[in-house]
C-alpha cells in the first residue's frame, strides 16, 4: 500500500509535469509561428508596396508589354536579395511575371485564396504548400485596380526554427522530467517513510506484539500523529493487560471450583468451562466451541437446558450423573450476550453424609438401646431379689459390664467425632516401635486371657519419624485389639515391619476367623461387624476400624486388609521423607 502511494505521487507529479511541458511546447510553437507569420506578412506587404512604387515609376500600364528586360532583371534581383518569390497577376488571373517559375506555363491564379481575399479586402494572405517550388509558402497579395502583386516567402526557415525550439524544449523537458522524478522519488520516500513506519507498527501491534512502538518520530504533524498512536497503543496494552488479568482471575476462580461449571452462548456452544465439567462428562477433547448436546450425554439435563433457552427462565433440579448426585442450576442471561450459565453442585458427599448420619442414628440407637434394656432388666431383677445378696451382686456386675460397654461406645464416638472435625493436628517426632510396644503391653491382659502368642519383628523401624502420637496409638491399638477379639483361643498375632525406599509397612496378622471376601469393603464402616455376637461377647463397639481409617487419613497413611479362612492381615503404609 505504501509502495502504491509513493508510486502515485511520482506518477501524478510526472503526468502534471508532462502536461505542463506539452502545453508549453504547443503554446510556444503556436505563438512563435503566429509572431513569425505576422512579421513575415508585414515584411511581404512592405516588399509589395516597394514593387508597386517601382512599377508605377515607369508610368506605363502593367500588361504583357510592360515587362522589359530591365524591369524583369530588377525584379529578379530583388527576389534573390530578399528571398522572395514575386508574382504579378493581371486582373483576370493571367500570370504576367513570376520570379521563381515560367509564368507562361503557370495556370490561372484568379481563384487563389490570397487573390480572392485581396480583390475583396485589398490585401490577402494564404499559407500553403506550393507544388511549383515544392515547399510551404506564405503568400501575401495586394490588389491595384487592374493587377495584383503577390509576394511569397518560404516557411522552411520558420519551420526549422520552430523545430529547433521544439527540440530544445523537448530535451530540456526530458531532463527536467527525469530530474523531477528523481527529486520527487526522494521527497516521496521521505514523506511516506513515517506513514510506512506507522503502518508497520499497526500491523505488528495487531499481530500480537503489544510492546511495539514508533521510535524517533519528528516534531511535526506526522510526528504528533505517531506520538498519539504510541499513546493509543499504551492505553490499549494497559486495557488488554487489565482484561487479561481479569480473565485469568476468572479462569482461576472457575478452575478452583470443584463443582462443574459451563457457560453456553446463544449458538448453543460452550465458551467457558472448568476441569470439573470436562471430567464429569469424560470428554477427551477441548470443549470450547462444541455444541453442549455433543458433550452432555444426558437427555434430562439437555432437555432442561433447552427449556431454559426457549423460556428464558431459571431452572433448578437434582439429577444423578455418572454415579454422582448433583444439584443443578441453570441461569439464563441476556447481557452482554444471550446464553446460559450451567452450575452443577456436587451433593454426593452431602447425601452420603446424610445417609451416614441416618445410619449412625439408627445404629447408635440400636447399640445403646440393647445395653439399656439389659441394664433395666437387671435392675428390675435386683429389685425383685433385693434380699438375695448373691443374686443381686451377680446382676449388678452384669449391669456394670453393660454400662461399661455403653461408656466404650460413647468414648469411641467422641474419638471418631474428634477425628472427623479436627482441622489441625500437631506434627511431632514419634517412635513407632515404642507406640506398638505400648499398645501390646496395654492389651496384654486380654492376650493372656485368650492364651494368644505374640510375635514381634519391628526392629527395622527407624528410631523416629514425623507424625502424631495420639493418632498413631489409636491406629495400632484398635488393629491389635481387633486381632485379639476375632482370634481363636490359643492362636497367635504376628507384628512385622519392613522398609522399602520411602515407605514403611507394618503388618499385623492374626489366626482368627477371617473376613469374608465380600465383606472386606465394609469393615471400616461405623458399627459394622462381621460377627455381631462375638463382638458383643468381647465388648467391641464396632467403631474401632472406623477410627483407624480416619486417623490414617489425617496422617496421610493408608491401611489395607487381606483375609482368608486362616486369618486376617492388616497392613499400615507410612510414607517417610
Amino acid at each position: 500500500m505504501m509502495k502504491n502511494l509513493k508510486t502515485k505521487l511520482i506518477v501524478v507529479y510526472s503526468i502534471a509535469l508532462v502536461c505542463f511541458i506539452s502545453f508549453l511546447l504547443i503554446y510556444s510553437n503556436l505563438h512563435i509561428r503566429k509572431e513569425f507569420t505576422t512579421f513575415l506578412k508585414n515584411e511581404l506587404q512592405q516588399s509589395i508596396e516597394y514593387i508597386n512604387i517601382y512599377c508605377m515609376s515607369f508610368h506605363k500600364p502593367i500588361d504583357k508589354n510592360f515587362f522589359t528586360y530591365e524591369i524583369v532583371s530588377a525584379l529578379n534581383n530583388l527576389s534573390k536579395k530578399s528571398s522572395l518569390r514575386i508574382t504579378i497577376i493581371q486582373h483576370d488571373g493571367t500570370i504576367l511575371f513570376d520570379s521563381d517559375a515560367d509564368y507562361q506555363s503557370m495556370e490561372n491564379h484568379l481563384y487563389r485564396p490570397e487573390i480572392l481575399e485581396a480583390r475583396k479586402n485589398g490585401t490577402g494572405m494564404s499559407m500553403r504548400f506550393s507544388h511549383t517550388v515544392n515547399t510551404d509558402m506564405l503568400y501575401v497579395a495586394s490588389y491595384y485596380n487592374y493587377y495584383y502583386i503577390r509576394a511569397a516567402k518560404s516557411m522552411a526557415t520558420i519551420n526549422a526554427f520552430i523545430e529547433s525550439i521544439t527540440r530544445n524544449i523537448v530535451i530540456a523537458g526530458i531532463i527536467i522530467l527525469v530530474t523531477s522524478i528523481i527529486v520527487t522519488a526522494v521527497i516521496a520516500t521521505a514523506f511516506t517513510r513515517p506513514i510506512k513506519e506507522s503502518l508497520q507498527f499497526i500491523n505488528t501491534f495487531f499481530n500480537g506484539n503489544l510492546n511495539a512502538r514508533i521510535l524517533n518520530y519528528k516534531d511535526d504533524e506526522m510526528g504528533y500523529l505517531q506520538k498519539s498512536m504510541n499513546q493509543l497503543a499504551d492505553n490499549i496494552q494497559q486495557r488488554i493487560n487489565e482484561l487479561t488479568n481479569e480473565k485469568n482471575k476468572l479462569f482461576m476462580i472457575i478452575e478452583s471450583i470443584h463443582d462443574p461449571i459451563a457457560l453456553i452462548d446463544e449458538d448453543k456452544k460452550i465458551v467457558i468451562y472448568n476441569k470439573a465439567f470436562a471430567s464429569c462428562f469424560e470428554y477427551p477433547e477441548t470443549l470450547t466451541s462444541k455444541y453442549y448436546f455433543t458433550v452432555i450425554r444426558h437427555s434430562e439435563l439437555n432437555a432442561k437446558i433447552y427449556v431454559a433457552f426457549s423460556q428464558k427462565q431459571k431452572i433448578s433440579f437434582e439429577e444423578t450423573i455418572g454415579g454422582n448426585h448433583f444439584q443443578i442450576f441453570i441461569y439464563p442471561f441476556a447481557e452482554p450476550a444471550t446464553g446460559i450459565l450451567l452450575l452443577m453442585h456436587d451433593v454426593t458427599e452431602q447425601k452420603r453424609i446424610q445417609q451416614l448420619k441416618s445410619d449412625l442414628v439408627g445404629n447408635l440407637s440400636h447399640e445403646l438401646k440393647t445395653p439399656i434394656s439389659i441394664i433395666r432388666g437387671y435392675l428390675e431383677t435386683i429389685k425383685d431379689n433385693i434380699s438375695d445378696q448373691k443374686t443381686a451382686e451377680q446382676f449388678i456386675d452384669s449391669a456394670l459390664a453393660n454400662v461399661e460397654r455403653q461408656n466404650a461406645i460413647i468414648n469411641d464416638m467422641l474419638k471418631l467425632n474428634q477425628l472427623e472435625t479436627s482441622s489441625y493436628i500437631t506434627n511431632e517426632s514419634i517412635s513407632l516401635n515404642k507406640i506398638i510396644t505400648q499398645c501390646v503391653e496395654l492389651l496384654t491382659p486380654k492376650i493372656q486371657n485368650k492364651n494368644l502368642a505374640i510375635v514381634m519383628d519391628i526392629e527395622s523401624l527407624p528410631e523416629n519419624i514425623q507424625g502424631n502420637a495420639f493418632l498413631a496409638e489409636e491406629i495400632f491399638f484398635n488393629i491389635i485389639d481387633n486381632a485379639i477379639n476375632y482370634n481363636n483361643p490359643g492362636g497367635s498375632i504376628t507384628i512385622t515391619a519392613n522398609k522399602q525406599s520411602k515407605l514403611l509397612t507394618i503388618h499385623i496378622a492374626d489366626t482368627g476367623v477371617g473376613i469374608p471376601h465380600d465383606e472386606l469393603p465394609r469393615i471400616f464402616e461405623r458399627f459394622y461387624r462381621v460377627d455381631k455376637s462375638r463382638s458383643r461377647e468381647t465388648g467391641g463397639t464396632g467403631l474401632g476400624l472406623s477410627i483407624v481409617k480416619h486417623a490414617a487419613s489425617i496422617l496421610g497413611w493408608t491401611v489395607e486388609v487381606a483375609s482368608s479362612t486362616k486369618g486376617s492381615i492388616f497392613s499400615v503404609h507410612v510414607p517417610i521423607s
